[in-house]
C-alpha cells in the first residue's frame, strides 16, 4: 500500500488470492460447480482500470453489468458481463485507520459479498434494476449470507462485526450500474 491511494502489485497478489478463496467459498454456500466462474466470468477492476466517474465514496465495492466492447476481435460471446469496481482509496484508507484488519481479510470479506450478488443476479433471477428499496432488502440478505459464508474463517468474524456498526468501516455496497464500454474495462487483475 503506497500514498498514492492505488493498489500495488503486492496488493494486488493479496487481492487475486482473496478472490480465489471467496469464489471457491461462495460456489460451495450455493452448491454450485467449480467451473461456473468460467463458464460465467466476472471480472475485478480496480481504480486503475476505470473511469473516474466510477469512483463512490463510501463503498469499497460496485457491482456492474457491462457489455464487451464492440471493437474486440474475439469471438466471445458479447453479453453483458459483471464485474467487480474495487474502490482501492476507500479499502487503502480504511485499512489505514484500522490497526485490527489486513488487506487479505477486508478483500475476502468484501469480495465474497460481492460474489454473492453476482450469483444471486445471474442464478437466482434478483433485479439488478431493483427499486431502491428493494436494493436495501438485498444488501442485508447479502450481508446475512456473507455472514454466513464466512461464519468461522479467520479474523471475518470482528470484521463483519465492525461493518454493521454505523461509522465503522464504509459499507461495502454494491451500486447496480449497468454500463457500455467503450474499452475502458480491459485491463484484468
Amino acid at each position: 500500500m503506497i500514498s498514492t491511494g492505488l493498489f500495488t502489485q503486492s496488493d494486488i497478489h493479496t487481492i487475486t488470492r482473496a478472490a480465489a478463496l471467496a469464489e471457491t467459498l461462495t460456489l460451495g454456500f450455493f452448491h454450485l460447480p467449480a467451473d461456473v466462474w468460467r463458464s460465467e466470468p466476472y471480472t475485478l477492476f480496480t481504480r486503475r482500470n476505470v473511469s473516474k466517474n466510477l469512483l463512490e465514496q463510501g463503498t469499497f465495492a460496485q457491482v456492474i453489468r457491462y457489455a464487451p466492447g464492440q471493437d474486440r476481435t474475439e469471438k466471445r460471446d458479447r453479453r453483458e458481463r459483471y464485474g467487480v469496481v474495487l474502490q482501492d482509496p476507500n479499502i487503502l484508507m480504511a485499512l489505514l485507520r484500522s490497526c485490527g484488519h489486513d488487506l487479505w481479510t477486508l478483500m475476502l470479506f468484501v469480495l465474497t459479498h460481492e460474489l454473492v450478488h453476482i450469483v444471486r443476479f445471474t442464478r437466482q433471477n434478483v433485479d439488478f434494476f431493483a427499486s431502491v428499496a428493494d436494493r436495501d432488502k438485498e444488501e442485508k440478505l447479502v450481508h446475512r449470507m456473507t455472514r454466513e459464508i464466512l461464519a468461522g474463517v479467520s479474523n471475518t468474524d470482528s470484521l463483519i462485526t465492525l461493518y454493521e456498526k454505523p461509522y465503522g468501516l464504509a459499507r461495502p455496497n454494491s451500486l447496480y450500474q449497468p454500463i457500455s464500454t467503450g474499452g475502458f474495462f480491459d485491463a484484468h487483475l
